[in-house]
């Protein structure tokens, strides 16, 4: 039986923007080791990338997201890395036989990662040594409470990712049962669509994975029902996309200074005039002195005017003057 059959019935059964082009590639086959099966879904992934085309990867483990990254490695990609899960699954024991990929890639493979943020987190499953590492490296974590309460938070992150890895365990069991670690708290499902659109709409991101899919789990077809219209809201976003960037060009964009006694330079910021979202300047005083523009939102242009450093600032400011 195809695993993935319910999801493609039920996301082709789902109304169409009519210049929507979606291909189809079929299952991939599985290698005689888990390492050849990872590396070959890595080509098709540059393949696709290389031809302009953005894949959608549905997979039945967290190995589909290190496909993505060796993919990204190996087109020269600086990866900005964001993941949706309610753990943060990096295994600090450096003599284990099974590390996680999360160690593979912010460990063993750390040359090509720029940022690394987790959306969703559950405090109860994360070891406090692995915030440590996180807060030690400037990448960022968010509580799944936070964003909950806070969903537009999650959207810069996904606007600056290169690849996105979407868990279905970070969905909570009632809304996705087809999930071998599911838990009775997580994102609903109408909130982890939303997290989809963002991801679409990014410029920046080259794949989207969707991974830790079980079907013989598939309640009456729940989970392939949510990851359809997750996979859709995702296409409806790339259809949206609007290329605007203030690092390329200033037209169509109002910069606002902001003056923070604390702070050694003015913040700016950017508002973009067609879509009312927001970017700031990172200063950079090691190498180029060119300053880094990252997304942002409204709110933390509210922060500086109020006389606060954003933590979005704080966090890339040492990330980009440490490195």
């Amino acid at each position: 039986q195809d695993p993935f059959l319910n999801i493609r019935n039920e996301l082709y059964s789902l109304g169409a923007n009519k210049k929507t082009k979606l291909y189809d590639l079929g299952n991939l086959k599985t290698g005689k080791a888990k390492n050849d099966t990872i590396i070959g879904l890595r080509d098709v992934i540059i393949d696709l990338i290389t031809n302009n085309l953005t894949p959608i990867i549905v997979g039945n483990s967290e190995d589909v997201l290190f496909a993505q990254y060796l993919a990204n490695v190996k087109l020269g990609i600086f990866t900005n890395i964001a993941i949706v899960d309610s753990k943060i699954a990096i295994n600090e024991n450096k003599e284990s036989n099974t590390p996680s990929v999360l160690w593979k890639i912010l460990v063993n493979e750390n040359e090509s990662v720029s940022t690394f943020t987790n959306i969703g987190f559950q405090t109860y499953f994360v070891n406090p040594k692995t915030l440590q590492f996180i807060t030690e490296k400037n990448f960022s974590a968010y509580r799944l409470g936070y964003i909950r309460s806070n969903i537009k938070e999650s959207e810069p992150v996904l606007r600056d990712a290169h690849l996105i890895g979407i868990d279905v365990s970070s969905v909570r069991l009632s809304d996705a049962p087809a999930q071998t670690e599911g838990s009775p708290n997580g994102f609903y499902g109408e909130e982890i669509c939303q997290i989809a659109r963002y991801s679409g709409t990014s410029n920046n991101v080259s794949t989207l994975g969707v991974y830790n899919y079980n079907y013989q789990l598939d309640q009456n077809k729940q989970t392939s029902k949510l990851i359809a219209q997750l996979i859709w809201y995702f296409i409806e976003g790339y259809y949206q996309r609007i290329d605007e960037d203030p690092a390329k060009s200033k037209t169509h964009f109002k910069k606002f200074i902001v003056t923070i006694d604390n702070a050694h330079n003015e913040l700016i910021f950017y508002k973009s005039e067609k879509t009312d979202r927001w970017w700031m300047e990172i200063p950079t005083f090691k190498g180029s002195n060119q300053p880094k523009i990252i997304s942002c939102t409204y709110e933390d242009y509210q922060k500086a005017t109020s006389g606060e450093l954003p933590d979005r600032w704080l966090n890339a400011f040492q990330k980009m003057n440490t490195e």
